[in-house]
C-alpha cells in the first residue's frame, strides 16, 4: 500500500486514492456538482457559485473545493454548513483556499478546519 503524500495545494497528507479523485473546474458562475474529488474554482474574476443539498444517496460523497485563482469567489451553500443557516457563505480569496465536505444526513458537513476560507 502507497503512503501517503503532501498535497501543497490542500495544505496536508492525502492518500494515494486522492490522486484517482475527478477534477471539475468552474470557469464561469453556477452549480458546484456533487462527484466525489476536487473541484476547482478557475474562473479569472469574481466567481458566484451554489452548492444544492445533497441527496440521500449522495451520503457519504466527499468534495474538495478549492480556489486556483485569486479572485473573490462566493460559494452559496443551500440550508447552511452542517444544516446552520447562518453558515451558508463560503469566500475564497487567494490561490489555494480550499475546504473539504461530506454529503451527511442531507448537509454538507466539513471535515476539518477549512485553509483560508472565510465561512458566514
Amino acid at each position: 500500500m502507497a503512503e501517503p503524500r503532501y498535497d501543497s495545494v490542500l495544505n496536508r497528507y492525502v492518500s494515494p486514492e486522492a490522486d484517482q479523485a475527478p477534477v471539475a473546474s468552474y470557469l464561469l458562475d453556477g452549480a458546484i456538482a456533487h462527484a466525489s474529488g476536487r473541484h476547482a474554482l478557475t474562473k479569472i474574476s469574481a466567481g458566484a457559485y451554489t452548492l444544492s443539498v445533497p441527496t440521500a444517496n449522495e451520503d457519504g460523497n466527499r468534495i474538495t473545493i478549492v480556489a486556483r485563482t485569486a479572485f473573490a469567489h462566493v460559494v452559496t451553500v443551500a440550508g447552511g454548513l452542517g444544516g446552520n443557516a447562518a453558515d451558508d457563505v463560503l469566500t475564497f480569496t487567494k490561490v489555494g483556499d480550499c475546504i473539504e465536505l461530506i454529503a451527511d444526513n442531507l448537509k454538507w458537513v466539513p471535515t476539518g478546519a477549512p485553509y483560508g476560507v472565510v465561512i458566514s
